[in-house]
């Protein structure tokens, strides 16, 4: 776990990282170099771990929602519902 303000930084930059992944917004290559930047991992291992994370469907990486109230209303009760 992170223990200070700087490695708390740098775990939700990684996790941030992941979400543009899994939303499209990075191609493998990048996310790969810039995940093996962030947590000092061999791009390899970086590269093999954004794949891994195509076979499942995970949808809470971040343990919240940065999504408005009024869209998180809509959804309380359906399976697309957050779990926080």
């Amino acid at each position: 776990m992170a223990n200070t303000k700087t490695d708390r930084l740098k775990h939700d930059a990684a996790i941030e990282t992941i979400v543009d992944f899994k939303r499209g917004l990075r191609t493998l290559e990048t996310g790969a170099k810039v995940l093996s930047m962030q947590t000092g991992l061999d791009e390899d291992v970086s590269k093999a771990f954004l794949k891994g994370m195509r076979k499942h469907n995970v949808t809470q990486i971040r343990g919240y929602s940065k999504e408005p109230e009024r869209t998180l209303r809509g959804k309380k009760g359906k399976p697309n519902e957050a779990k926080l």
